[in-house]
């Protein structure tokens, strides 16, 4: 999607493209958080005027909105492609918690953006905590998916499926809280490993 931004000083108007934006504003946002972000920072960042910013977006609260539901758009994706549309069960789950690992190497100790923002906004955004409630919702679905498929190859009893999708929700919002305390690769990975083996070994 590409907006146009208030005119230049000799009266072209300038387009940029607004995903593209969002994808920097979600890395900025991700590194710093929301309350050490100022709008400096994501002039800075985008590099874009502040009144592109804020024609475009309206105010921080609202690019934080919309960032993080593009952050959001995107783990929503990895759902549907690793467990919504799989075809093998339980190994589906592997598949997820193996992005699961991916990110622990490449984002370091932000952990989760959805988390983070739970933790940092809990009580003064409610329009973000409901975004984090959806993406709670969208995870528990897509588990359930995985889950019913394992039930129906006979990898784990039908009445496992409700309670196991529950706690795998659990157990991947807890990832971002441990990276984003500092926990190291190989503290995920043992984790991970006593997951997947309670799955086949209640």
């Amino acid at each position: 999607m590409t907006t146009t931004e208030p005119a230049s000083p000799l009266g072209r108007p300038r387009e940029f493209d607004t995903d593209a934006v969002l994808d920097v504003v979600v890395d900025l946002f991700w590194e710093k958080g929301y309350g050490a972000t100022s709008v400096g920072d994501i002039v800075d960042r985008t590099g874009l005027s502040k009144s592109s910013i804020y024609g475009a977006f309206g105010s921080k609260d609202a690019l934080y909105e919309k960032a993080l539901d593009r952050y959001l758009v995107g783990h929503r994706k990895a759902l549907e492609e690793r467990l919504i549309n799989g075809s093998r069960g339980l190994d589906d789950v592997d598949q997820f918690f193996d992005g699961v690992e991916d990110q622990v190497r490449h984002s370091q100790t932000r952990g989760c953006l959805a988390v983070n923002t739970a933790t940092e906004l809990r009580t003064s955004e409610p329009v973000l905590v409901q975004l984090g409630a959806r993406h709670r919702a969208a995870m528990r679905e897509a588990f359930a998916a995985a889950l019913t498929r394992a039930a129906d190859l006979g990898e784990i009893e039908s009445d496992r499926v409700d309670d196991l999708a529950n706690n795998l929700v659990t157990t991947a919002l807890g990832f971002g809280v441990m990276v984003g305390g500092g926990a190291s690769p190989s503290e995920v990975r043992a984790h991970l490993a006593s997951v997947r083996a309670s799955l086949r070994n209640p």
